[in-house]
């Protein structure tokens, strides 16, 4: 709070605690992934803390950026904190969905199901997009790099037909 007074100040721990909430994000999906192909109680439970790291991030930066807009800012300062607050939600959504394929993995362990070999590698294909599509990101961001982050929304509409082709790939198989 000291930082308020100092909006320049204030901004740049923000950022700092920002690229934090990016490095987790990624963790947390990669791990979710990991804990899905190589299932371990560890793996989901790692996932699940920073799920409530970065939820609490979330609250406690989104208010403090909320603050910091009631003070005197330039145009370049206040479209920075609009952009941390949009990166906020992402980042805590990302650890949400990560939580959500933890959750998978742990019900797939319990009831000891397993996905036939063409649905594994159709799925460790759909996993690696994800990844690399999660890993450009938050690095485009950190990096500040526009020539990096172009290449996100591409990479999103392959997923997207990857996910609905694997999707019917498997109502096929369970016909």
């Amino acid at each position: 709070p000291r930082f308020l007074d100092h909006p320049a100040l204030s901004i740049e721990q923000s950022k700092l605690v920002i690229n934090s909430m990016a490095d987790k994000a990624l963790e947390s999906i990669n791990c979710a992934i990991r804990a899905r192909r190589d299932f371990s109680k560890d793996k989901v439970k790692r996932v699940d803390d920073l799920e409530e790291v970065l939820d609490r991030y979330e609250d406690k930066l989104g208010a403090y950026l909320s603050k910091i807009t009631t003070a005197n800012l330039t145009e370049e300062q206040s479209l920075e904190v609009g952009k941390y607050l949009t990166v906020l939600s992402d980042f805590e959504r990302i650890s949400d969905h990560a939580k959500n394929i933890g959750e998978a993995a742990t019900e797939l362990n319990e009831k000891k199901l397993k996905f036939s070999e063409t649905a594994e590698r159709e799925l460790e294909v759909l996993e690696g997009a994800v990844q690399e599509i999660a890993t450009l990101t938050i690095e485009a961001f950190l990096n500040n790099d526009f020539g990096e982050a172009k290449k996100v929304d591409p990479l999103e509409e392959v997923i997207d037909t990857l996910q609905t082709e694997i999707r019917l790939h498997h109502i096929d198989r369970l016909k």
